[in-house]
């Protein structure tokens, strides 16, 4: 090759490696390039991803310090304008290092590749992942997508130089084309070469022309940067380089050897500089020629172009104002509704409109007008005018402060808009309105303690309620009660029957749930209470009235006091005139003569007076001798025929004894305590039946149960010697007794049988055991 030659080829270079961006930017201090646009459709829209770099257009390189302060995008076809958000990045990039490795790079030319290629992997962007191919006519990788920049830096080491042409643009499309499968997020190829597509012989050596390799890597969104050695043996179309980059959104550095470290890391440097601008916009179906203008904080404004593909057809942005329906609550308290609404820039919303319509007739039945509306509205609205039982709708409009006409609220799928937002109800209060369940009733004392479960308690203020006579259908005198709320959900009542007077029978108990104003919300009844009074004795009854009057009581007990004295005076007296009777002067009167004029001490005739210092002899005292019947009579008395085996002899003499007919023994019964949950420490327990009758009962009775349920005498079991029967009676229970499942009729008995199950109330089981 001559010097002329030579020289010819060094100012080519020159001139070629100008960037193109200088001459058409030169009046511009910086540009931006977008590198790659990815696109999410949604419901409302298309989020759009714009990756972009600012650089200086008079050398192509990217500035590193640019500072964009805000960007939007422009649909040139719609002129519709979106506001972007410009940040960094948030996903990762993919990088592919393509190398070439044709004959025209032996020598020191592939050292100083290799070198300048793994000093530049100290100079990369976060979240970055690369891959490593070297071609020549074909493509071979030498290292498959990772973050471990060792495997990297030794895929490179591992590069080796063939002899073979240089197929640069099928390279490059097999790089694209794999880049476009890899995970989502950025992408970028860097390829290298030190010549251009061609074999030995001058004629193309890949099968993809240039245009192909441009128009691929703009549909797939893959920027390609490249790296031009440029030297005097080299045989490299720079403009084709650089314009390869251009096209695509990346960038191209061109050098000689002395460069290639500074080449890469000018590469590295643009793809560290990125920046995003995230929108949201409103394109049409098929391709959108856009505009990205980003806005420096020097004021400065940069624009650039860029397309996108929709498959779907977006009728443009929403309303300003949206609103979103958050319930529709009824509150019985009071017997209102509460309308939930909440706007977004409700300073644009001069009102808020309420309509209700009857769904069935066609016709508004009342209108509310809410002014000033805020981001979280509850709106309220009586319902006087509403029928129970009847679908209504709701209508609400948001009217605009600056032209007094309604927002459009609604977009469905196909982009129509309304500027109504209807919802559907049916008035039916009683739904809301406290609930109350009566689970079970029991007397307790002489008062009725009623478990019962509510609904809504917040709601409730209290209870009220009477007694109906069952017998006579009619309310009970004095029944009537009022009991403040329980503040939970389930609990005990307790009405006081024994103070108000309620007479013994069988009744009908109506609970009422009040509200905190005293409005009934709801009720339930409760048939077959038994009710028996505990009354006081007359002792009970003299004892209350003396604690009721102070007075009386002093007096009563001044009366025994005095009486016990008197009575203790009396006994004493009566002692010190009973002694004996010579200290009385009696004894021996007649001996002496002389008369007495008290009684006379009745003594026999015979009786001797001891004398002083002789012994007294106790007179011989007669025995009476025992009645003997007739021998007549002792033998009529024994039962005619049969002997003595079956019968009992109480004391008294074989003859003259009493005989008694032995009577069967029961027998061996008990009950077993199968379930008793209030009760637990019975529960399992094994009671023998030794007397009968045998009473159940929560207070009184043999076998003592704790549940609330059962009546203070619930049941008694019953032993008829005669047919050696047992029998089960319901003692008239609050709750009733079942055999078997069979609920008793009070006070009849019915026959037991052994293994028979026996309910006291609706949680006690019992089971009768015969052996």
């Amino acid at each position: 090759m001559t010097l002329k030659r030579i020289a010819l080829i060094v100012s080519l270079v020159s001139v070629l490696s100008i960037p193109a961006m200088a001459l058409v930017s030169a009046q511009s201090a910086s540009a931006i390039r977008v590198n790659q646009v990815s696109t999410l459709e949604t419901q409302n829209g298309v989020n759009l991803k714009i990756y972009f770099n600012v650089f200086d257009p008079k050398t192509g390189a990217p500035i590193l310090d640019a500072e964009p302060s805000s960007a939007q995008v422009t649909l040139l076809f719609t002129n519709l304008v979106s506001q972007g958000q410009v940040k960094k990045p948030d996903t990762p990039i993919y990088i592919t290092l393509v190398l070439d490795s044709s004959g025209s790079m032996a020598g020191t030319a592939a050292d100083k590749l290799k070198q300048a290629a793994k000093q530049a992997l100290n100079n990369i962007p976060d979240n970055s992942f690369f891959s490593v191919i070297q071609f020549d006519v074909a493509s071979k990788l030498l290292q498959d997508f990772t973050q471990n920049i060792s495997l990297v830096s030794d895929a490179i080491d591992h590069y080796k130089v063939s002899p073979n042409a240089t197929c640069l643009y099928d390279a490059a499309y097999s790089a694209v084309q794999t880049l476009s499968k890899a995970p989502a997020g950025r992408r970028a190829v860097v390829i290298f070469t030190d010549g251009k597509d061609e074999k030995g012989d001058g004629t193309p050596c890949s099968k993809h022309s240039y245009q192909e390799l441009v128009t691929l890597a703009n549909q797939m969104q893959v920027p390609v940067n490249t790296i031009g050695l440029a030297n005097v043996a080299s045989d490299i179309n720079s403009g084709e380089l650089q314009d390869m980059a251009v096209s695509t959104g990346g960038f191209s550095a061109i050098g000689g050897q002395a460069d290639l470290s500074v080449s890469f890391s000018k590469i590295m440097d643009a793809l560290k500089a990125q920046w995003m601008v995230e929108a949201l916009v409103y394109p049409r179906e098929g391709n959108n020629d856009s505009t990205l203008t980003v806005l420096m904080k020097d004021n400065q404004s940069l624009n650039a172009d860029f397309n996108f593909t929709s498959s779907t057809n977006y009728p443009g942005p929403p309303s300003p104002v949206a609103a979103q329906f958050s319930g529709l609550l009824f509150h019985p308290e009071n017997s209102t509704y509460e309308i939930q609404l909440s706007l977004t820039s409700p300073e644009l919303v001069s009102y808020v409109k309420v309509s209700i319509w009857d769904k069935k007739a066609g016709s508004k039945v009342a209108e509310y007008v809410f002014n000033d509306p805020v981001d979280s509205n509850t709106f309220t609205f009586a319902t006087d005018q509403l029928t129970v039982g009847s679908d209504y709708e709701l209508h609400i409009i948001a009217v605009s402060r600056a032209d007094n006409t309604p927002f459009p609220l609604i977009r469905d799928s196909q982009g129509n808009t309304s500027a109504e937002l209807i919802h559907e109800f049916t008035f039916d209060p009683s739904a809301l309105f406290p609930q109350i369940t009566i689970q079970s009733v029991a007397q307790q004392s002489n008062d009725i303690a009623v478990t019962i479960t509510t609904t809504n308690t917040d709601l409730i203020g209290g209870f009220n309620g009477w007694l109906i006579d069952e017998n006579t259908n009619t309310r009970v005198q004095n029944s009537d009660f009022n009991i403040q709320a329980l503040g939970t959900s389930s609990g005990t009542i307790v009405i006081p029957a024994g103070a108000s007077k309620v007479p013994d029978g069988k009744y009908t108990l109506v609970v009422q749930v009040l509200g905190k104003s005293n409005q009934v919300y709801s009720s339930s009844n409760y048939s077959g209470v038994v009710y028996t009074a505990t009354r006081p004795s007359i002792f009970q009854n003299i004892g209350v009235a003396l604690v009721a009057s102070p007075i009386l009581m002093g007096l009563i007990i001044a009366i025994i006091l005095g009486m016990v004295g008197y009575f203790m005076y009396t006994s004493i007296r009566s002692k010190s005139m009973t002694g004996t009777p010579v200290m009385q002067g009696r004894l021996g009167e007649k001996l002496s003569g002389g008369r007495s004029t008290g009684p006379v001490l009745p003594l026999s005739e015979n009786e001797p007076i001891p004398l002083r210092g002789q012994p007294t002899r106790e007179p011989a005292r007669s025995v009476p001798q025992p009645f003997l019947p007739p021998p007549s009579q002792l033998s009529s008395s024994r039962p005619a025929g049969g002997g003595r085996d079956d019968r009992t002899m109480l004391a008294g003499g074989e003859e003259g004894a009493t005989l008694i007919a032995a009577q069967p023994a029961p027998a061996k019964v008990s009950l077993m305590i199968v379930r008793s949950p209030e009760d637990a420490s019975n529960q399992g327990r094994q009671i023998a039946l030794t007397q009968f009758p045998y009473i159940i009962g929560r207070v009184e009775g043999n076998l003592i149960i704790k549940d609330p349920n059962i009546s203070r005498q619930h049941a008694q079991v019953t032993y008829e010697a005669a047919s050696r029967t047992y029998f089960i009676t319901d003692l008239n229970s609050s709750n009733g007794t079942r055999l078997n499942e069979q609920r008793l009729a009070p006070g009849k008995p019915v026959q037991l049988a052994g293994g028979a199950v026996i309910g006291l109330g609706p949680n006690v089981t019992l089971r009768f055991d015969l052996s």
